[in-house]
């Protein structure tokens, strides 16, 4: 019986082998992932993040409702900087667990970063009813009560939420959420440096974290060294960081310190040394700052040390560019076209085509262009600069729906490319829906994250709307990406004047000295000016120009403004006296000599004046400044026939001086040439059909003075755009063009508003009661025309004849 016996013995361990097997097989999905969340607590305190975050992703397979590994797991996330990753954690934490309160409070705090109200009141409520006392839930509710008083703007509401904000900290120090909020309504008031020590409490909580630094860098701008020492602490915390970058190196730039910008350029492009971008910005910033052969010869190097590589072509294209800006348009074409005819027709040589259809373009081969366009696009509709470049033709060839069409296209290759949805705007104004134009102008501020030249451009829109905060706050927000900017600095400038801020004016000012560069103190000089002249502070601003005139550096503008300066303050003699004494030094500058024969005709001098202007003609054949200011002064003494020789004698030196044929234009208007006019107009548009004022005369021209339907149709695509204008020479043409194609309403909407704002003109009247007769408003027709025959007087324009034929319809039926 052993071998009974062995079996017995055998079988045992094997039973019970078989049945831990089974038990481990019949573990539950949450015992497996509670076993997961544990080793990933064990991970996480012995410092194995990373190993700790598989283990709690391995949780959410077995149980995807495990409620401390999510905490845990989002809250790991929002540490290492991964917001959008901890933010749908928490997300879904609250769907599966709505009374959540710290999740509730999380998703709130990073709604407010992201600006997603709706997110925040949605959160922030939900924390409110769950937990009214925590401190955290109280900040959530002032900052919603504050950013709804200053959307309101309601101070004594704004007052209350600060207040509570104020409590807030002093309960809890450490809520950035409240900190974030004084912080904003410090640098928003009179005293934005009261902000800097909240800025500096709020770094020690978080030290990384971005938008507090922008803060600290936009208070302590004005001070060069602090400055500086910020951008270069930023740059080392947010290496990665392309706004942070672009910073420091226009920070450089604007103070001429063009090797620390090239210095850290380089660290840049050596960072990813097979990448041809850094190297390409490298040769951009060459050619800004030191010049084109600079430029060239970091090409030339490129060249050499790429040899055969796959980027060697796009250096050559690169430097190519760089002498086609220089002038060299032959030699950079056949560089273009030797490039692409031996590469392959892949992405990177149809960007070389489209590149060659822009040198094409600007040398007027516009019919090589559009065929290089096509041939591109024929094999690669989605490609991008073609299709921008086909959208600026349609533009131009007033086709605005076509080129919002081709945009589209664009956009879905490049969905927040700044440069496709600035187009788009320019296409929808064109075709008239202003509303459109301008959503796609805040977009372009959105996508090129407050550019600079993006943000001007919405800016003027918004202050053309009176609009004056919202543009102020756009500009104030790029000026803190893009600091140093003179194009911004000048457009807050206007805002600040306007609006008698001289605290923060002086601040420029002071911040412009700083920088020290010839550009920047000269736009110092002229803010002092301006602000002087605002406050009506005439001897100071005499004395101011007077210094800056005499300055060893001054240049001819800077005497310039205090002539013009001594003329405005009634002081002609003196004016006289300063322009002498630098006519005696520069005998030949030529804007001085401008100069002094507008003085001597506005004192009555006729003669001396005509002589140098006649000088001024022969010594510089091409200059429409002074055959313009000739040409008025001979047509304010009545001598016609000689201003229009000097007219047409300048047009004749100067074929693409627009302003010339303007005044040709208005002059052959006037004298009853209207066909000669819309020539003139026809070849003004063609060379710039963005020209706004432009467009209103050649269409007015046409609709007034031309009947054919053919005409009226041309008048319409070039006119579109003026829809939505409040200028009223601009609503007077378009509501007539819309009278014309015979609807009333649209051209009552406009005309109403442009008889008022024109109440003299008796076109403008006639054209409105032209309208109320075809609305079958003969009382307000009759009135109207009337009022239009009183202001015509003995005109013999068509215009009132019909008029004339109208009244005398009406009386007798």
């Amino acid at each position: 019986m052993y071998w009974i016996s062995l079996l017995s013995r055998l079988t045992l361990p094997v039973t019970l082998l078989m049945a831990t097997l089974f038990l481990a097989g019949c573990e539950s999905d949450e015992e497996k992932a509670e076993g997961f969340y544990q080793s990933g607590l064990e991970l996480l305190e012995s410092g194995d993040v990373e190993r700790a975050l598989v283990q709690f992703r391995n949780v959410f397979q077995h149980n995807g409702f495990h409620k401390e590994a999510r905490e845990t797991y989002a809250s790991i996330q929002l540490e290492r900087g991964e917001t959008d990753e901890a933010y749908g954690q928490y997300l879904r934490l609250v769907e599966q667990y709505p009374d959540t309160v710290d999740a509730r409070l999380t998703l709130a705090e990073i709604s407010i970063t992201r600006g997603n109200w709706l997110e925040v009141e949605r959160h922030g409520n939900a924390a409110l009813e769950l937990a009214p006392d925590n401190p955290r839930a109280a900040a959530i509710a002032a900052t919603i009560a504050y950013r709804n008083a200053v959307r309101d703007e309601d101070d004594q509401a704004r007052d209350t939420a600060l207040a509570e904000i104020r409590a807030v900290l002093e309960q809890t120090p450490d809520n950035l959420v409240a900190r974030r909020v004084l912080i904003g309504a410090l640098m928003e008031g009179r005293t934005p440096s009261l902000a800097l020590p909240e800025v500096e409490r709020a770094l020690e909580l978080a030290p990384n974290a971005l938008d507090f630094h922008i803060a600290k860098l936009q208070l302590v701008f004005d001070d060069e060294v602090a400055a500086q020492a910020q951008l270069e602490d930023m740059f080392e915390r947010f290496p990665d960081n392309e706004e942070v970058r672009a910073a420091l190196i226009r920070w450089h730039m604007a103070r001429q310190d063009f090797d620390a910008a090239e210095e850290v350029l380089r660290r840049l492009a050596a960072e990813n040394p097979a990448q041809a971008g850094g190297n390409v910005v490298v040769v951009q910033f060459l050619k800004a700052a030191r010049g084109s052969d600079a430029a060239l010869a970091e090409v030339n190097r490129l060249v050499a040390a790429e040899g055969d590589g796959e980027n060697a072509d796009l250096y050559r294209s690169l430097g190519a560019t760089i002498e086609f800006e220089n002038g060299q348009h032959d030699q950079a074409i056949a560089t273009m076209q030797e490039i692409i005819a031996r590469g392959d027709d892949d992405d990177r040589s149809r960007k070389l085509k489209a590149a060659l259809a822009q040198m094409l373009l600007a040398t007027g081969n516009q019919v090589g262009a559009r065929a290089l366009v096509e041939e591109i696009l024929a094999v690669d509709t989605s490609n991008v600069p073609a299709l921008m470049m086909r959208a600026s033709w349609q533009i131009d060839d007033d086709s605005p729906d076509a080129a919002v069409n081709t945009l589209r296209t664009a956009l879905s290759q490049s969905p927040r490319d700044a440069r496709i949805v600035t187009m788009m705007a320019r296409a929808y104004e064109r075709a008239g829906s202003r509303e459109l134009a301008n959503e796609r102008l805040a977009l372009a501020v959105e996508f090129s994250d407050a550019g600079a030249a993006e943000s001007i451009r919405y800016a003027r829109v918004l202050i053309g709307d009176d609009r004056m905060q919202v543009a102020e706050q756009i500009l104030l927000d790029s000026y803190r990406s893009n600091p140093g900017h003179l194009g911004l600095q000048g457009i807050l400038a206007d805002l600040w004047l306007k609006d008698e801020n001289w605290s923060r004016l002086q601040q420029m000012v002071d911040g412009l000295n700083n920088v020290g560069t010839p550009d920047a103190i000269n736009a110092a000089n002229q803010l002092r000016t301006a602000i002087l002249t605002k406050q009506s502070r005439t001897e100071e601003t005499l004395a101011l120009l007077e210094q800056q005139a005499s300055e060893a550096d001054a240049d001819s503008r800077d005497l310039i403004n205090l002539v013009l300066a001594q003329v405005r303050a009634g002081n002609p003699d003196i004016a006289r006296g300063f322009l002498n004494d630098a006519l005696t030094s520069a005998p030949d500058d030529p804007s001085l000599r401008l100069l002094d024969a507008n003085l001597r005709a506005t004192s009555g001098e006729i003669g001396e004046a005509e002589v140098i202007f006649k000088q001024l003609i022969e010594d510089f054949p091409t200059s429409e400044s002074a055959a313009r200011l000739y040409y008025r002064l001979l047509v304010s003494e009545n001598r016609q026939d000689d201003a229009d020789a000097v007219l047409d004698a300048a047009i004749e030196a100067q074929p693409n001086a627009a302003r010339l044929f303007w005044i040709k234009a208005g002059e052959l208007e006037h004298r009853g040439d209207i066909d000669g006019a819309i020539e003139i107009y026809e070849q003004l548009y063609e060379q710039d059909s963005n020209n706004v004022v432009v467009a209103n005369n050649l269409a007015s021209l046409i609709t007034t003075h031309r009947d054919d339907a053919e005409g009226l149709e041309r008048a319409y695509a070039v006119a579109r755009r003026l829809r939505g204008l409040n200028v009223p020479a601009f609503q007077d043409t378009y509501g007539w063009i819309e009278y014309r194609r015979g609807n009333f309403d649209e051209a009552l909407s406009n005309l109403e508003p442009a008889a008022e704002g024109l109440p003299e003109d008796g076109l403008v009247q006639y054209h409105l009661g032209m309208t109320y007769l075809g609305l079958n408003r003969t009382d307000d027709a009759v009135r109207l025309l009337n009022h239009a025959l009183e202001l015509a007087g003995s005109s013999d324009l068509p215009q009132y004849q019909t008029a004339r034929e109208t009244l005398e319809s009406i009386a007798n039926p």
